[in-house]
């Protein structure tokens, strides 16, 4: 499971409302990697991914501009 957390840059309070989805790096013939998500955080600006095996390495989008590129781990938080 993958928790993602956006605050705001400017006062580090939650975003609420914002899409989220990942882009999960295959890692060989067997494992092809996938997409999760599409979903909106909540109050606390946050999105679970529960379907999300780790580790893993994958790329988060927030309404369609990527933010991260790399290892995914059980908790992210970024200010945007």
């Amino acid at each position: 499971m993958v928790t993602v957390r956006l605050l705001k840059k400017s006062d580090g309070k939650p975003i609420w409302g914002e899409k989220i989805y990942i882009s999960r790096h295959g890692s060989g013939f067997l494992d092809v990697g996938g997409v999760f998500g599409s979903e909106k955080t909540n109050k606390d600006g946050e999105v679970c991914f529960f379907k999300l095996d780790l580790p893993a390495r994958g790329k988060i989008v927030v309404d369609g501009h990527e933010i991260y590129d790399g290892e995914l781990e059980k908790i992210m938080i970024f200010r945007i």
